[in-house]
């Protein structure tokens, strides 16, 4: 086993200038208002959330809506020496380096999304062929099956944590296993099914996105409804 031992971040004197790196998307489409605003109490969702590996039922636009909205909005940004954000979930000075892109939506399987926490809503863009698709979905089929599920993909943009801290490698790692952690509590409160993955990075969606070497894909999860025919 290999040990990679990753450097502490520091932060720096002063926050540098940076600017956000843009997806490659042709359209916008918006959110749907939330209808799903009560997720019940903490500790029941505590005592009943688990990695739930059965994706028989489509996930709804109006679910990932949802879903995201509840884990991952902007609910304050402050401008002043740098970006800082407060949302439902942690993440390292409030830098939110994270990018949700979602693939594998029934209502819209020839496309990825990806999810504008500010806005509530989601850059569109078209997948030139089904190949793009289906080697995403072999790459997260090695650690997980994903049936009829959506795959959100997690990709972290070291340039803009970058701005406020040295050596910010570990800290989008960090950011990932809170948002994977978010998104799991908020999946069981709305009775929807979800589980982690393993694979960090997928290939074929890097040339797809023209991500530069500076995006760096930090796992992410696959959701569904849940089949209520399944007990649990």
């Amino acid at each position: 086993m290999e040990i990679i031992r990753l450097k502490a971040p520091r932060p720096w004197p002063r926050p540098r200038r940076v600017t956000g790196w843009d997806f490659p998307i042709s359209g916008v489409l918006r959110a749907r208002d939330v209808r799903q605003r009560r997720l019940g109490a903490l500790e029941k969702l505590l005592g009943s959330r688990q990695s739930r590996r059965e994706f028989a039922a489509p996930l709804t636009l109006q679910q990932l809506g949802d879903l995201l909205w509840h884990a991952y909005r902007v609910r304050r940004r402050l401008r002043r020496n740098g970006v800082w954000e407060s949302r439902p979930c942690p993440s390292g000075g409030g830098c939110y380096p994270i990018s949700v892109v979602a693939l594998r939506m029934a209502s819209l399987p020839k496309v990825a999304l990806v999810y504008y926490a500010g806005h509530h809503a989601f850059g569109v863009r078209e997948l030139p062929t089904r190949g793009v698709l289906r080697r995403a979905v072999a790459d997260v089929g090695r650690c997980l099956k994903a049936g009829k599920g959506t795959i959100l993909w997690f990709v972290a943009d070291l340039g803009w944590s970058g701005g406020r801290y040295e050596n910010p490698e570990s800290l989008a790692w960090r950011d990932s296993g809170a948002l994977l952690a978010t998104i799991g509590l908020v999946a069981e409160g709305m009775g929807l099914n979800c589980c982690g993955i393993g694979v960090h990075d997928l290939a074929g969606l890097r040339g797809f996105l023209r991500l530069e070497d500076w995006m760096l894909g930090v796992g992410g999860c696959v959701v569904s409804g849940r089949d209520r025919s399944r007990p649990g």
